[in-house]
């Protein structure tokens, strides 16, 4: 395997692990309480895990994107 291979593995591992336990995180705040929202819990909990699986999805598109186009330039 090849080092940028090994490069992108890593960071989409890293962020999206980090992106997740953020996520995690907060809907743990909100459904134990322990953060208060303006809107349901159920709704904002919704919004919470709609937004970290978004970013998520970004940035997953965004490494192996330029993954891609580092690959084709040393083609």
């Amino acid at each position: 395997m090849k080092k940028s291979t090994r490069a992108l593995l890593g960071m989409v591992v890293v962020l999206d692990l980090l992106l997740g336990i953020g996520t995690l995180w907060l809907v743990l705040q909100v459904s134990s309480g322990a953060s208060t929202t303006t809107v349901p819990p159920a709704e904002a909990i919704h919004t919470i895990t709609t937004m970290g699986g978004g970013a998520i999805g970004v940035v997953t598109g965004v490494l192996l994107a330029a993954w891609w186009y580092w690959r084709k330039r040393e083609g």
